[in-house]
């Protein structure tokens, strides 16, 4: 029984992976598409919080919202270097770059994760990850080499570097998170953060930008997709992963999220693909799958960690 106990857990968390890819390759379109005559951290901030109101109204449904102190602070936290900074980044920059070159700088947070696991923690990736990420990065750059053409001009190069420095931020709160992953209330705590998140974008809309602030036709259905499927199922499969999975393995959905948006491109757009995407992408499968699959003799995923939560902070 064990054993097939572990086999569907398996199961289940590379299907959560796979999910979670399948998202990640609708949202980058969908948040260019969502920016047309609304404000970039308005529409980040509305995202966030009809996605926190509504795990909330579940949670309050069923009797399961858990706050404390410690769950708040850290939520608090999350909300801000996770949510706050760097997709306000991301919608911002999306603006001024391609979203294609966005979705390849945002994929720098393996990169990121990788560093500071090994010179603040002292536990490095193994050497097969460390060629995946290599790969995966190589076959992206790739992947939109040739249909990405940048304007030169100052807004564009501090766009590019705006997410890179994001993209740093989202590492290391994900890296804090995920020392006290098994003891969260998973859902309560996406809530907290997406929620203060949001009150970080929507104050600093209101400081900053100026303009329309209503959603119609295309950017409100992008809204609520963004909010609904990115948001609410998105980042709880997420924050499941990293319950499992090593943090270089957990985000290496950045690296296939951008292939799949570019194929759908393909099918729905009639977007053409040349020999060198095709290329491009045989590189990043080659390097996820060195990244996410089990080494041979110790297995990365733990089966355990979701049956036995801490029970200061349970659900």
């Amino acid at each position: 029984m064990s054993s097939i106990f572990n086999f569907l857990t398996r199961v289940r968390v590379y299907l959560f992976f796979i999910m979670l890819c399948s998202i990640g390759g609708t949202t980058w379109a969908l948040q260019k598409l969502g920016l047309n005559n609304s404000l970039p951290l308005w529409s980040a901030g509305m995202r966030f919080l009809i996605a926190s109101v509504i795990i909330m109204i579940y949670l309050l449904l069923r009797k399961k919202l858990f706050i404390n102190y410690s769950v708040s602070i850290l939520a608090l936290a999350n909300g801000l270097f996770y949510f706050s900074i760097p997709f306000g980044t991301v919608y911002w920059s999306s603006t001024y770059i391609p979203s294609g070159l966005v979705a390849v700088l945002a994929s720098g947070i393996s990169v990121y994760a990788l560093l500071l696991n090994h010179f603040l923690r002292g536990k490095p990736a193994t050497c097969r990850q460390l060629i995946g990420v290599v790969c995966a990065i190589m076959g992206i750059c790739v992947v939109f080499g040739e249909g990405i053409s940048l304007q030169d001009n100052e807004k564009s190069f501090i766009a590019m570097l705006a997410v890179l420095g994001a993209m740093g931020s989202s590492a290391a709160i994900t890296l804090k998170i995920q020392k006290h992953i098994k003891t969260l209330p998973l859902l309560s705590f996406v809530a907290l953060s997406m929620l203060s998140g949001s009150f970080f974008l929507l104050i600093t809309s209101l400081m900053i930008e100026s303009g329309n602030r209503f959603f119609n036709g295309e950017s409100l259905g992008a809204l609520l997709y963004l909010a609904v499927i990115g948001s609410v199922l998105g980042f709880t499969l997420n924050i499941t992963l990293l319950k499992h999975w090593h943090i270089s393995k957990a985000t290496s959905h950045l690296f296939i999220s951008p292939v799949i948006a570019l194929y759908m491109g393909f099918v729905i757009l009639d977007e053409e693909i040349t020999i060198a995407v095709i290329i491009g992408t045989a590189v990043v499968v080659l390097g996820v799958m060195l990244i996410i699959l089990p080494q041979r003799k110790k297995e990365t995923l733990n089966v355990n960690s979701e049956e036995k939560p801490g029970h200061n902070l349970s659900e």
